[in-house]
């Protein structure tokens, strides 16, 4: 209790910048409990996992060219706070708590009347906050090319950084955003993740939205027998979630749905252990059944 009294308390100090500028979030997700089973159908016990997490981004320097095309800079601070129950041989599998937080700092220019370069480079700290190391600091950062198709549909290619393997890495990324706005609202965003989804305003104050699909997950450096490796979860989900705006930029959120994929694997931080990870015989890969994922939150400026 005292741990998430800290992390509550540290969110909360965070919010107090959202009330004048930029744009962010505090949210507390919880997924209840579920067996973890390997490819096999073989169980290793159970566990359930509550995240606690805030987001803000700060636009420092924003101007407009000869066309209207914004030129900006912005910093992003993200904390995100995960503290799992796990019985049986799923305690020793996956960590108790997992502290992912990063600090980024992105930039967007356009360099002609359809094209824009979104660049963003930064590092954080992806660790059991008992095992923080020099190693639990990890680099992140990425360059797109996006492409306008239509006023509300970008596509986009690029290349990303990470040093979550050992040595640094680059991967390809792609790109894709599309939004249509009106009395239905209609999403589908690849950009740092994915996300798919169709929204409704049912009056001024009240909204409600549908997502079909959105990814999520965490990461962690882990020491096992002395060697460094990075354990890596990801989760899927959909959700209906009931929104209420206090005024044009604040509102409060709620949510309920399933949790449909909650895989978790351990890999050797080296370019090896990145191609065994897509392997269909990597034993360190093992999933939680699927689940009830409840949330609540504030937003500001979105």
């Amino acid at each position: 209790m005292k741990i998430i009294s800290k992390v509550l308390l540290v969110l909360s100090f965070a919010a107090i910048p959202l009330f004048s500028y930029g744009q962010g979030y505090i949210s507390s997700d919880y997924i209840t409990s579920s067996s973890l089973k390997d490819e096999n159908g073989n169980r290793y016990g159970s566990g359930d996992l509550l995240i606690l997490s805030g987001r803000y981004t700060l636009p420092f320097a924003i101007k407009h060219n000869h066309r209207g095309q914004p030129i900006a800079w912005s910093a992003t601070l993200y904390c995100s706070y995960g503290i799992s129950h796990n019985k049986g041989q799923a305690k020793n599998l996956n960590p108790g708590n997992i502290v992912n937080s990063s600090l980024n700092i992105s930039h967007i220019r356009p360099i002609s009347e359809k094209w824009n370069i979104i660049a963003s480079i930064g590092a954080g700290v992806y660790a059991s906050p008992k095992e923080i190391t020099s190693q639990s600091i990890l680099a992140n950062g990425g360059i797109i090319f996006a492409y306008k198709l239509r006023k509300n549909l970008d596509i986009g290619v690029g290349a990303g950084l990470t040093n979550a393997y050992g040595i640094p890495m680059i991967l390809p990324m792609l790109y894709f955003s599309w939004r249509n706005t009106g009395k239905y609202e209609f999403k589908i965003d690849m950009s740092s993740g994915m996300k798919i989804s169709a929204a409704t305003w049912l009056n001024k104050k009240f909204k409600m939205e549908f997502t079909a699909i959105e990814m999520d997950g965490m990461s962690a450096v882990m020491n096992v027998n002395g060697k460094s490796k990075i354990y890596s979860m990801v989760m899927m989900k959909s959700y209906v979630s009931p929104s209420f705006h206090i005024n044009k930029k604040t509102s409060i959120y709620l949510g309920i749905g399933g949790n449909w994929l909650r895989g978790t694997k351990i890999s050797d931080r080296s370019f090896k252990g990145f191609i065994n990870s897509f392997k269909d015989n990597n034993n360190d890969k093992r999933e939680f059944g699927a689940s009830l994922r409840v949330m609540t939150g504030l937003r500001y400026g979105f």
